[in-house]
């Protein structure tokens, strides 16, 4: 006997689960079918070594939205925050800079360095703070199709206009973003090098050119909107999706791992289901797609059911990751050579990112530009372990290494062959700024793009799930004229990451797209 639900949810990454938890609190039946065995996507918390657990590709919750957060009651099933006090930049000649969530003490390091930077600093985040306020509201936004010129579609820009009429010049700051370079938009405020490196090095999180390139501000500013603050999350971010899930099922929601999705049903120009890849289908009122739109629209939807101006600006949609991530299971804690604790006013610096100056960042990118890899990359060393003892064996420790640049495709070579060559140069990086570093790793797990493509279906590898540039952001994500979370079929929505407003565990898209089914659901 075929089953039926009213929503059935393919990919039980956040954003899914997320989605499904608000629609199974709206009293929908809904089902959540996850290809891998474990939930979570690219929130996950998963062994990579025996007794060593880790978060293998998502490491921070700063961006988990306070509204989902509240409305899903996440503490109550099981979410444990961890705060982050601290972020070191270690400098070239044995010095390093600290930023911590007191902007005086800030300011006070900055004053280290230069007297005139630790003047201009709060002026900068007084400077940005419109800005910042401005992206956070527009984050719960649904994109309107600005070309449509229906009654309904009229209303929805002149309310968007109503609500943003008071913008001022915070929007001549977003566009400054979106087209100055991180470089040129840090260095109409700072001077010095290691002060500007520090801020660069949000700019290249995600991205896939260096903070010289233009639209690179955007990246620097997007990571800053985050509401949650800079924090771990006990048992890593597994335990995020694993809250979600629980706030779901609390009120019927339905999950099943080891079920992947081969095909969308679609009759008569609506989603009517799904098939699994063991031949099931599953009836459904609505389908929703958590799966990277690219992935959704040329391997779940058969190419006939679709426009092909929207088949082709899907396949146009930029998602080639360059990133890696290496765990390392260690036994000792990694003890940077730049760092003093009466300096630096604090115990211990479980997070760091290693840039050491500006055009060490854009030499790592410079590498990889023509097919190769960072010779020297730039890294955010995280010990989760120093803050929770769950992660790995007493007296051990789990080291995460989030850098670049290790781009999807080698010109020169295969990744077969240059995988070891990959974590050679992360370690010499680590014992250059941590001496021994590299001689308490125990045992280590290499992920690069072609990698997390391959085990969460993430296409390229794209930690954002597709470039965040002008093209590819609110009313252009995915696709012009289908960034609402809704698609050309009738009934099939979606709720991953590759739309609005993008990547980082942030439940966003989903809580938007949950919003926007829940307006059709009794159209349908």
């Amino acid at each position: 006997m075929t089953r039926v639900y009213d929503a059935i949810i393919i990919g039980g990454g956040h954003n899914g689960l997320t989605c499904g938890a608000y629609l199974s609190r709206a009293g929908l039946k809904t089902l959540v079918l996850e290809r891998k065995h474990i939930i979570g996507g690219g929130a996950v918390t998963e062994e990579f070594s025996p007794g060593f657990r880790a978060s293998t590709y998502s490491f921070i919750m700063g961006h988990l939205h306070p509204k989902v957060v509240s409305e899903l009651e996440l503490t109550k099933y099981g979410l444990d925050k961890v705060e982050v006090p601290d972020v070191i930049n270690p400098t070239f000649d044995n010095d390093c800079i600290v930023f911590t969530k007191d902007p005086v003490k800030n300011q006070q390091q900055i004053a280290r360095f230069s007297k005139k930077d630790a003047e201009v600093y709060p002026k900068f985040f007084e400077y940005l703070s419109g800005a910042i306020d401005l992206l956070r509201r527009l984050q719960l936004e649904t994109p309107f199709d600005p070309t449509k010129r229906d009654l309904r579609s009229l209303m929805k820009m002149a309310g968007f206009a109503w609500r943003y009429r008071n913008v001022g010049r915070d929007l001549y700051r977003i566009i400054d973003t979106l087209s100055m370079s991180a470089y040129d938009y840090i260095s109409q405020w700072f001077e010095t090098d290691i002060v500007k490196a520090k801020f660069l090095y949000w700019s290249t999180i995600g991205g896939n050119v260096g903070p010289y390139a233009p639209g690179t501000a955007f990246y620097l500013v997007a990571h800053l909107i985050g509401q949650t603050g800079m924090s771990f999350t006990r048992g890593g971010m597994g335990s995020i999706s694993n809250a979600i899930s629980a706030s779901g099922q609390a009120h019927g929601m339905e999950v099943e791992v080891s079920h992947g999705v081969e095909q969308v049903l679609v009759k008569d120009g609506r989603a009517r289901g799904v098939v699994l890849a063991n031949g099931e289908e599953i009836h459904g009122r609505l389908v929703v797609s958590n799966v990277n739109a690219k992935t959704t629209f040329t391997q779940l939807v058969a190419p006939e059911h679709l426009p092909d101006e929207f088949l082709h600006d899907i396949r146009s949609f930029r998602a080639r990751g360059s990133s890696f991530k290496l765990l390392c299971a260690v036994d000792a804690l990694p003890q940077y050579s730049g760092f003093d604790k009466e300096k630096a006013g604090t115990n211990y610096p479980a997070y760091a990112h290693i840039a050491p100056s500006c055009e060490y960042l854009e030499r790592a990118f410079d590498d990889a530009k023509y097919g190769g890899f960072s010779e020297n990359p730039f890294m955010s060393p995280i010990v989760p372990s120093y803050f929770d003892d769950s992660l790995a064996p007493e007296g051990k420790h789990v080291v995460s290494l989030y850098g670049g640049v290790t781009p999807y495709e080698l010109k020169n070579g295969s990744w077969d062959d240059e995988r070891e060559n990959v974590v050679r140069n992360a370690f010499k990086v680590m014992d250059r700024f941590a001496p021994g570093f590299s001689a308490t790793v125990l045992d280590y797990k290499l992920y690069l793009p072609p990698d997390i493509e391959a085990d969460i279906g993430m296409p390229g590898g794209n930690t954002q799930h597709g470039d965040l540039t002008l093209d590819q952001m609110f009313f252009m994500r995915p696709a012009p004229g289908y960034a609402d979370y809704r698609s050309p079929v009738k009934a099939l929505f979606q709720c991953g990451a590759s739309t609005h407003p993008g990547g980082s565990v942030s439940a966003v898209s989903g809580h938007n797209a949950a919003r926007e089914i829940l307006k059709d659901v009794k159209r349908l």
